[in-house]
């Protein structure tokens, strides 16, 4: 056996112990003993034989690895979303292709001989290609097939080289690995964009006045004053025409990324030029200085120069354009603006630092969540609701459309465990800070009418639609109070605003996004960027009270970052910028460390506000190579909370246990888990109606012979699966895209190739014979056909001018608006109304 298994091995039976030391409950003190010798002696032969590792490492170190073909198996397969590289590539959907592969760093040494060398796969050479910042965070790198990059180099670098980069000063090597890795992003293809119809200009910044808490990176010393912040208002942010699309939405681009908002730029043109009677207005300057007049040459797209990430590298913009056809180029757009957007929750970073809230005021902010916990079981509405069959989700998993369409199913035994596990799901995230409010995410945009001015008009210090203390968002109403809260949250960032909404304002702002003034330094309270970051928008109005309340005589904190230096591109310069950003980016220590202090009996607003600092210079470092040095004198303060373990609440949080939290104390949200309810799930909904399994079946009529080659396999594939996922995530993300399951129906269909038939037996095995509370494995697999069935069989559809009765769950022919029961729910219905009516006359008759 080779040493890194019997290493692995060494490893699995190391965690093993460790689970039964630190789980199992009522161990004897001579059994703990017998348990911490062993891990003793395992720790002892990890060491010695990941030294013997590294020695063959060293000893059989040759020119190029060779990854060995027996370890590409099933396991290994990874699942990637469309993008633009799949499509540069020609990776179809649901396929396995070795142009690219991930490979994840456990030592160095290995990394920086393969990233310096390239390794061989079935005698085809693959070189390093690049890293995104999610990939970063988790040690992977993407390496692609040598001839398969030298064949489409052009296409992903939109004929930008290594050689000319280099020539022009080289670039700052983290910087380009992300931006290079933009064509991994999951995106869709953007067929109608017109690269001939974009220009780049200049981004809008201006001078903000504010009082700040300043920071010198070098004392730690806090200075609070009046300053002019410089704010670049659209970093990350282009305009649209509402025209091309009527939705915020996220693009990639070759070396361009960012957020393009719908704005009527034309409009804005021709109604100045009126005011002026002269066609006075309409031409701009792009970034290289050639003039576009946006009306006659028909600009439909402005980036700006923010977005363009390696526009130094280019002569122009024609130039780009010219690359970008000759080589096919292709533009992806993602994240595009919801329809119905559902309300959000909040989580403990957000609610650990409203330090004063009260017993009654969490409870409040709690209710909706509470709510929730307890009708799991009893309430139709919440069970679809919590399973994310609502008309927010616009990316329902087969299941979810099941029951959409066939609400009965949450009768079937496979419906009630994914309950079960999603309300253990729910409780365990609301005693972490995660509860539903009257909030929701939607996109940052600037105000894009001050930019008009400021492109169009020439106005260096725009006045815009929106002034300090102003947001537009066309969620709410005017004159809500509204409170804007960003993740990461680690210092007292709740930007209470006023919601301004007007008829002219809603000529102008057409999206559903939060609309910020250039007057407000709140990009510089909430940290965020113009690129995509969302807000989350809460009116509750028990959280902006408590926000206001708490954000008294607290200002934007403001240091001077470093700088990020270019320099040229090489392997080496590549693996030394991985491994200062595996090795210098760590910032959940410093979040951690912060949630210490805002949870501990003595919350120090300074040495939060240093954390702070400290942890965005961490953020930046793999492209900076700067983290500031604490002075000596500040030592002291810094290491006080660092003693100190994390909250209780992070059982809940981060699976931490009992003997590694501080124990609970009265801090906020450590108060709010204490008043979560728990109790266990009881099924007495009377509003599901009955659940007959045959109408999954392709004909309910039919009658079924088991096929036990169908079934056999079934279970054999179903017990080796690496994982098993139930219930849904809070984002709804399902396996029904997961690659094994795909592999898991193949292998099925190669018994027998009969797809309807194969559903067929294995529904009635399994709702009938077997009486499964798992199922997910036939969903995952068999769920487009399952679907089908269900619409063919259920001739009283949902769609059709039937629902179901509040009261009894069964079928009834909605006549009117009114009629939400059976005649005989509502006979009792009305008797338990005229009953009631009776009561009340009799009791206003008595007070009288």
């Amino acid at each position: 056996m080779k040493i890194h298994r019997i290493i692995n091995k060494n490893f699995r039976f190391r965690n093993y112990l460790k689970k039964i030391r630190d789980k199992q409950k009522n161990i004897d003190e001579k059994t703990k003993l017998k348990i911490d010798l062993y891990l003793s002696l395992t720790n002892k032969r990890i060491k010695k034989l990941k030294e013997s590792l590294y020695s063959e490492f060293k000893s059989k170190e040759s020119p190029i690895r060779n990854l060995r073909s027996e370890e590409i198996k099933s396991k290994n397969i990874i699942s990637v979303f469309d993008s633009v590289l799949t499509r540069i590539l020609g990776i179809p959907s649901q396929s396995v292709s070795t142009d690219i592969m991930v490979v994840q760093t456990y030592y160095f040494d290995i990394l920086e001989h393969i990233i310096l060398n390239g390794f061989i796969y079935n005698n085809e050479k693959y070189i390093c290609f690049t890293a995104s910042a999610g990939q970063i965070r988790t040690k992977k790198t993407v390496f692609i097939k040598e001839k398969t990059f030298l064949k489409h180099r052009n296409t992903l670098m939109c004929g930008l080289t290594v050689e000319k980069i280099n020539a022009l000063g080289g670039v700052n090597i983290n910087k380009y690995l992300a931006y290079l890795a933009l064509c991994n992003s999951a995106t869709e293809h953007w067929l109608d964009f017109d690269i001939n119809k974009a220009i780049v200009v200049d981004d809008m910044e201006t001078n903000v006045s504010s009082i700040v808490d300043f920071i010198d990176d070098k004392t730690y010393e806090i200075t609070r004053k009046a300053m002019d912040i410089p704010i670049e208002h659209t970093d990350g942010c282009g305009m649209i025409l509402p025209r091309r699309s009527k939705k915020g939405m996220m693009v990639r681009l070759p070396w361009v990324k960012g957020l393009l908002v719908p704005f009527p730029f034309d409009k804005f043109i021709r109604e100045n030029n009126k005011k002026n009677g002269e066609r006075k207005y309409g031409v701009v300057t792009d970034i290289y200085g050639k003039q576009y007049d946006l009306l006659k040459d028909d600009i439909e797209v402005i980036f700006t120069r923010s977005q363009f990430k390696m526009w130094k590298y280019y002569l122009s913009w024609d130039e780009y354009k010219s690359k970008y056809i000759e080589y096919s180029c292709q533009a992806g757009k993602c994240n595009e603006e919801e329809e119905l957007i559902g309300n959000a929750k909040l989580n403990y970073q957000m609610l650990q630092t409203l330090t004063d809230i009260t017993d009654d005021e969490l409870s409040t902010i709690l209710a909706k969540t509470k709510r929730n916990i307890l009708n799991v079981g009893s309430d139709r509405k919440t069970m679809l609701d919590i399973l994310g069959v609502k008309e927010s989700n616009n990316n329902k998993n087969y299941m979810q459309r099941a029951l959409e369409i066939y609400p009965e199913l949450l009768n079937d035994t496979y419906c009630r465990e994914i309950l079960k596990q999603t309300k253990r799901s729910m409780v365990r995230n609301a005693k972490a800070g995660k509860v539903t409010v009257s909030g929701k995410y939607t996109f940052i945009s600037p105000d894009l009418y001050a930019f008009c001015e400021y492109l169009i008009l020439g106005v260096q210090n725009p006045k815009g639609l929106l002034s300090n203390g102003e947001v537009f968002c066309g969620l709410y109403g005017d004159q809500e109070r509204l409170d804007c809260l960003r993740s990461p949250h680690l210092y007292r960032e709740h930007a209470v605003r006023t919601n301004k909404i007007s008829k002219e304002m809603k000529r102008w702002f057409i999206t559903k996004s939060l609309y910020t003034s250039c007057h407000d330094p709140i990009s510089k309270i909430l940290q965020f960027d113009v690129d995509g970051d969302k807000a989350l928008v809460c009116n509750d109005k028990t959280l902006v009270k408590v926000a206001d309340r708490n954000m008294k005589d607290i200002y934007p904190l403001y240091y001077q970052m470093a700088k990020a230096e270019a320099e040229i591109i090489t392997n080496e310069s590549i693996y030394r910028g991985l491994i200062a950003a595996y090795t210098g980016g760590n910032i959940g220590m410093i979040s951690n460390e912060i949630t210490k202090i805002w949870n501990s009996s003595e919350v120090n607003l300074d040495v939060i506000k240093i954390q702070c600092m400290i942890n965005n210079f961490v953020i930046d470092y793999a492209k900076t190579l700067y983290k500031p040095t604490t002075p000596d004198s500040k030592k002291h303060l810094l290491s006080k909370y660092a003693r100190s373990k994390v909250p209780h609440f992070f059982i809940s949080a981060k699976d931490k246990l009992e003997k590694n939290v501080e124990p609970p104390n009265d801090s906020v949200v450590n108060r709010l888990g204490a008043m979560v309810p728990n109790q266990r799930v009881a099924f007495k909904a009377s509003n599901l109606g009955r659940f007959d399994y045959r109408l999954l079946l392709s004909d309910k009529d039919k009658n079924i012979d088991l096929d036990s080659t169908i079934i056999d396999k079934y279970t054999e594939l179903d017990l080796q699966k690496r994982f098993i996922e139930i219930a849904p995530t809070d984002n709804n993300s399902t396996a029904d895209n997961v690659w094994i399951y795909g592999d898991i129906r193949n292998q099925i269909l190669e018994v027998n190739s009969d797809t309807s038939y194969v559903v067929d037996v294995l529904v009635e095995y399994l709702y009938k014979h077997k009486m499964s509370s798992f199922k997910t494995t036939l969903w995952s697999c068999f769920g487009d056909v399952l679907v089908e069935n269900l619409k063919r069989s259920i001739d009283k559809g949902l769609n059709d001018g039937y629902i179901q009765c509040e009261t009894c769950g069964e079928r009834i022919e909605s006549t009117s608006n009114s009629k939400r029961f059976c005649k005989l729910c509502w006979k009792q219905h009305r008797n338990l109304y005229q009953k009631e009516l009776m009561r009340n006359k009799r009791s206003k008759s008595v007070s009288k």
